[in-house]
């Protein structure tokens, strides 16, 4: 159990080995060897794959299930019973999706599984600004009909609940699919992806001085008018070549989902692109390979998984230990403070401090025309914004839009409540999402049961106290033989007693499951193969371009398929990749990770 434990943990079996030897008192007291061990592992990932991958997607779902009765997942099989697309989420995903589901960013990884599937992740923003998964996924084939399955199971999953806005990649598939099964959401495409092919197509006008990239990066963050908009991309298109302008003309046929005038409108907690989800990536490729069998890439996905919740549970803790830092004491900052987490706490304060550089031009009624400042008290060439306030139902909109992007009150805003001596920020301004309570509620999943986070909290507690119990008499009773006999004949006692008052009695229902489960089950499923590959405008993945590596300088990566005879290799692959990289910056700052 130590060994099997100590490989989901990402181990070395050599450091397993040594660590389980120390434990038992030397290399001599441990009763086996290196290749031992490597064997064992071995023997044991052979006998989870006996019946092929879709028996053990089964049996790995079903421990899932009987761990947390929240878990949920789906299979999508034809009528010869191969499986083509699988979905799956546990409590803490449906929970996190209710609170923080209002913006999701879907993206496909490839190259993370020895099937080659595609693995699809469901991410956000939690209120601490940080990565959340909501639901995963694994798909044969990049096709609309497969993402449409994914996307309504997705849904079925979490209620019918529907986010406001998602971010994906430039796959038509999956554009087509969202417009089916989500039609009243808003699409938005990643800029980053945009800008960067933007750059390969016309990188050739840069060498003529003709500056076509920092026009367009403009379209998509600049511009908020649509006539300037329109304007700029008719003299782009000018510039441009007539076997180039082809590439403009796509773009321009879907400004509504990329193009700053047409998003500047979209609630999208700042997000513009799918980053956030490339930072899980960054993280799954110190997990995860493509000749991981699908038994071991569940596993290893908890891992990515565990190691992005325990950055949330760092993050609660040192919130309620550290007293936010509050520049000025001020009411409104004081009650920021009372209300939002850390680092949307930051952000509000930037925009308090920028509304010290702003300025009324003008007031008419219940509009204020407000300018902005820089340091040297000179006009900036920053655009007038009009701010309505309504005194009566205390509402106040901004024609910037921030508070409907990004859900705090902007600088201009704040100029205003300033100016009408309101000292606290209005309740109708304040997210809860964004405040230190977020999660302070009950979620109900689709049957109507109240979810429990982490069912298995109280027997991972209540194990750990076993242990503390019986550990520090099994150090001291090992110095003595008497001792030793003592105590092992109070444990034998023990377990005895154990056995008879509560397993004796499901001993032979017990029995009769391991029968059937070391069974070949009859018509069993079988995972379809994936088609060949097609000619794709897709991005590889991150460890697509990686080439095999000569023996002795590293771990090898390959897209190829790993014979049966590579299965001791195998079991040192995933052992070489611990330990998690998080990059949880602001979304404008987030980048991709790479090799």
């Amino acid at each position: 159990m130590d060994i099997h434990l100590a490989e989901t943990s990402g181990i070395r079996p050599r450091e397993t080995h040594e660590l389980l030897s120390r434990q038992a008192g030397g290399v001599r007291s441990i009763g086996y060897t290196i290749n031992d061990l490597n064997n064992c592992l071995r023997d044991k990932r052979k006998q989870a794959m006996e019946y092929g991958a879709a028996v053990a997607i089964t049996k790995y779902f079903e421990k899932r299930t009987s761990e947390n009765p929240f878990f949920q997942h789906f299979e999508d099989i034809t009528e010869n019973q191969e499986i083509t697309n699988i979905l799956w989420m546990d409590g803490k995903m449906i929970a996190a999706y209710v609170r923080f589901g209002d913006v999701v960013i879907f993206d496909t990884t490839f190259g993370t599984n020895k099937e080659k599937w595609a693995l699809g992740t469901f991410v956000g923003f939690n209120h601490f600004r940080e990565i959340v998964i909501f639901g995963a996924s694994l798909i044969c084939n990049s096709t609309i009909i497969s993402f449409e399955w994914a996307f309504t199971k997705f849904l079925e999953a979490h209620s019918g609940k529907r986010p406001i806005t998602i971010f994906t990649d430039q796959e038509s598939a999956i554009g087509i699919a969202l417009e089916q099964v989500m039609p009243d959401t808003k699409h938005g495409l990643c800029v980053w992806h945009i800008n960067k092919n933007c750059q390969q197509k016309i990188m050739c006008y840069q060498k003529k001085g003709i500056d076509i990239s920092g026009e367009f990066s403009k379209c998509m963050f600049k511009y908020e008018d649509e006539d300037e908009f329109e304007k700029v991309i008719k003299e782009l298109e000018s510039k441009l070549d007539e076997k180039d302008k082809g590439w403009i003309d796509f773009m321009y046929g879907c400004r509504e989902k990329w193009a700053y005038c047409f998003m500047k409108n979209a609630y999208t907690l700042g997000i513009r692109s799918t980053q956030a989800s490339e930072s899980i990536n960054s993280n799954l490729k110190n997990y995860l390979n493509c000749k991981l069998d699908v038994n071991r890439f569940l596993e290893q996905f908890e891992r990515v998984l565990d190691a992005k919740r325990e950055k949330e549970i760092t993050s609660e803790y040192d919130m309620r230990r550290i007293v936010p830092r509050v520049r000025l004491h001020v009411p409104i900052l004081c009650e920021a403070g009372e209300l939002y987490t850390p680092k949307i706490l930051e952000l509000f304060q930037k925009e308090f401090e920028l509304s010290g550089s702003t300025y009324i031009e003008a007031v008419d009624g219940y509009t204020y025309t407000i300018g902005m400042c820089n340091i040297n008290n000179k006009e900036c060439s920053n655009k007038s914004r009009q701010v309505i306030w309504n005194r009566d139902d205390q509402s106040i909109v901004c024609s910037c839009k921030k508070f409907e992007r990004v859900g705090i009150l902007c600088c201009h805003a704040l100029k205003v409540l300033d100016r009408e001596d309101v000292k606290f920020i209005p309740p109708r301004y304040i997210l809860k999402r964004w405040t230190q309570n977020a999660k302070d509620d009950t979620i109900v999943d689709r049957e109507g049961r109240v979810v429990i986070e982490d069912a298995m909290l109280e027997v991972r507690n209540r194990n750990a106290q076993l242990i503390r119990e019986i550990l520090p008499t099994c150090g001291k009773a090992a110095h003595d033989e008497e001792k030793t006999q003592f105590f092992l004949n109070v444990l034998r006692s023990a377990r005895e007693r154990y056995e008879e008052r509560y397993e004796n009695s499901s001993k032979r229902a017990n029995d009769g499951l391991e029968d059937s489960s070391h069974s070949q089950p009859e018509n069993s499923l079988r995972l379809k193969k994936k088609d060949g590959d097609k000619h794709s405008k897709r991005k590889k993945a991150w460890n697509e371009n990686l080439s095999r590596r000569k023996k002795g300088n590293g771990r090898c990566i390959s897209n190829s398929q790993p014979s049966l005879r590579s299965g001791i290799n195998l079991s040192q692959d995933i052992s070489e990749h611990f330990g998690c990289h998080d990059n949880l910056e602001d979304i404008h700052h987030l980048q991709i990770i790479e090799d």
